[in-house]
């Protein structure tokens, strides 16, 4: 595991596809975040870490070198709208449901986040 930069933090993620636990470094920039990379993560290691309690909030941008997601390899990600998770998912889709609490619905764009990457 990659362990972030004093800028970086890691935000816990969840593959809509497989249900498995991702983490996503983001890095802070001025008032912003860019995601810079995403990593298969075991759930218990991310909680002794204490990555769920990590939130990310402002505008938020992915690198060019962002990998995607390391289960599905989907390029994109959205934030449910019930647990707050933050989710991964493909371009193309309208809808989503969330692996985390089965919150289902069409994905709206959105400028600002708060990810908190686990349970609120």
């Amino acid at each position: 595991m990659k362990h972030p930069k004093r800028d970086e933090m890691v935000v816990m993620a969840t593959c809509q596809q497989t249900k498995r636990t991702f983490g996503i470094t983001a890095q802070k920039q001025g008032k912003d975040f860019v995601f810079t990379w995403a990593f298969k993560l075991n759930a218990d290691s991310a909680k002794r870490e204490g990555f769920e309690k990590n939130k990310v909030k402002g505008n938020i941008f992915m690198s060019e070198d962002y990998p995607g997601c390391p289960h599905c390899g989907a390029m994109s990600w959205f934030q449910c709208g019930k647990c707050g998770r933050f989710v991964c998912m493909t371009y193309e889709q309208e809808e989503v449901r969330c692996p985390e609490c089965g919150n289902q619905g069409k994905v709206v764009t959105a400028d600002k986040f708060d990810l908190s990457g686990g349970d609120l």
